[in-house]
């Protein structure tokens, strides 16, 4: 985040950061509890919005190809390992709202300070769980923590998925409570996290066996 004094109060700066979409993970944590608390900082949030809502007028909105959700599944869930049955979650997944194309904005109002973070989160259509992801480039990590939504249940255990485009899924580990961070040497444009539920320390044999949860695409920038 920008240092105080460099072109902007501190409190603006962190409020320009955080519309921005450039935040570091905890820096992001402590605007959205400044938001919740502060109406000046609330008001400082929303000036940025408005000043830079014209941002978006050059990115169209573009709706995920129809079959976005069958190639995650599919590469989740590759033969033979697929499970038996899994037709009730494209029900699930019926305008799963959690395909998330993740835009940066670089703007002359902030000093470069290197490659910018990536942020996302990875949510679910009636699910009410959602996993904030954030990527730093400079640290090759990429952090995860469960933002809202249950803990998994007992003898279970939420596991952390990248899909490369193309490619098939990778597990990065389970997520407990708190942060996990996941050394990871790229996150390229295209790419999916996604989220399963699986046996307790995660699936045994590297494939997902329990259903998609959330997810999330990193955008084409």
């Amino acid at each position: 985040m920008s240092e105080p004094g460099d072109h902007m109060p501190d409190r603006e700066a962190l409020a320009a950061e955080y519309v921005l979409g450039t935040l570091p993970h905890a820096e992001r944590l402590r605007a959205e509890a400044l938001i919740a608390e502060d109406a000046g900082f609330r008001t400082l949030v929303e000036d940025w919005q408005n000043r830079l809502a014209a941002l978006n007028d050059g990115y169209a909105e573009v709706p995920p190809p129809p079959e976005l959700l069958g190639r995650i599944e599919g590469r989740l869930f590759p033969e033979p390992e697929r499970p038996r049955s899994r037709g009730w979650l494209w029900g699930a997944l019926a305008g799963f709202a959690a395909v998330v194309l993740v835009t940066l904005f670089v703007s002359s109002i902030l000093p470069p300070s290197g490659p910018p973070t990536i942020t996302a989160t990875l949510t679910g259509e009636g699910q009410p769980l959602m996993i904030a992801a954030t990527y730093d480039p400079a640290m090759s990590e990429l952090t995860v923590e469960r933002t809202a939504g249950p803990a998994a249940e007992a003898g279970k255990d939420y596991e952390l998925w990248i899909i490369p485009a193309g490619q098939a899924a990778i597990s990065l580990g389970v997520v407990g409570e708190g942060e996990a961070v996941v050394p990871l040497a790229d996150l390229p444009a295209g790419s999916t996290l996604a989220i399963t539920l699986e046996a307790a320390g995660g699936s045994p044999t590297g494939v997902a066996q329990g259903p998609l949860l959330v997810a999330a695409v990193i955008g084409d920038g």
